[in-house]
């Protein structure tokens, strides 16, 4: 009650001195100045109470899965490039030969990496053969480590692969 009776004397304090019609535009003028500044510190917060830089990035949170490269891997031979990405996650990107020559690779769990090591069965979880360049987009479909395979298999020269995926929540 003393903070309501408080409020009335000033009001009526301030008509008073300046009268009805400049303490309504002073009113205005304040409390738009106090809604602008609102917003901007309501901008700034997320919702975890933490302030962030203001950055022109997808709504999305995304983080690089593996460097970018390029991966250079031998004619005949192959390459195991750890992915840095769980259970539940997106991969999406490309890759991309550097000369534009064709290469195969794949995705799989490291179970299905020895396999292919080894010169038995293995199930990949995505692929792609003889292209220059893929396109990916890929949920990650049970927890595991993860491995992208450049193979050079049949091939006569060495490639150099630009890799560059990122994750994101799925």
């Amino acid at each position: 009650m003393p903070s309501v009776l408080g409020l009335i004397s000033t009001f009526v304090g301030l008509v008073n001195q300046v009268g009805y019609p400049y303490l309504a535009l002073i009113s205005i003028i304040v409390a738009l100045a106090l809604w602008i500044l609102a917003n901007r510190v309501i901008a700034q917060v997320s919702p975890q109470g933490t302030i962030e830089k203001r950055q022109s990035t997808p709504a999305q949170a995304t983080h690089s899965v593996c460097d970018i490269g390029p991966y250079k891997v031998n004619g005949g031979e192959f390459r195991n490039i750890p992915l840095s990405i769980r259970q539940g996650q997106r991969l999406r990107g490309h890759l991309a030969e550097m000369d534009n020559q064709p290469f195969d690779w794949f995705i799989s769990d490291e179970k299905n990496m020895v396999n292919f090591k080894n010169g038995r069965t293995y199930k990949p979880i995505d692929e792609g053969r003889d292209a220059p360049a893929y396109r990916v987009n890929r949920k990650i479909p049970w927890q595991a480590r993860w491995y992208l395979v450049l193979d050079m298999y049949g091939k006569q020269n060495y490639r150099e692969v630009r890799v560059d995926f990122v994750s994101v929540p799925a």
